[in-house]
C-alpha cells in the first residue's frame, strides 16, 4: 500500500485478509488511517483465534508495507480498531 488516500484500497486489503472494514477515519493524511473492522468470531476469542488474527495482521504488515497498531478488540460488538501507517 503506497497511500491511504484511496479508501477503496484499504477496504479491499482488509477484506482479503478476512477483516471487513466498517469505518475509516483520517485516511486523508496519506500515510495514516484509523480503521474499525469486523471480527467474524462467535462469542469470545480463544487463544488460537487470537493467534490467527495476529498472524493475519502480521502478514498484512509484511505484504502491504504498512505498520499496524492494535487499538481495541471489542468482542461484545465483534470489532477491532487498528491504526495503520505507511512505511517510508
Amino acid at each position: 500500500m503506497k497511500s491511504t488516500l484511496y479508501p477503496e484500497i484499504i477496504y479491499g486489503t482488509f477484506e482479503r485478509y478476512g477483516f471487513p472494514v466498517l469505518r475509516i477515519d483520517h485516511f486523508d493524511r496519506g500515510d495514516y488511517a484509523e480503521i474499525r473492522a469486523e471480527l467474524d468470531y462467535p462469542g469470545f476469542l480463544s487463544v488460537k483465534q487470537l493467534q490467527e488474527i495476529t498472524m493475519k495482521l502480521n502478514l498484512m504488515e509484511k505484504n502491504e508495507g504498512i505498520q499496524i497498531q492494535i487499538v481495541n478488540v471489542d468482542m461484545i460488538h465483534k470489532t477491532m480498531r487498528v491504526n495503520i501507517s505507511i512505511e517510508a
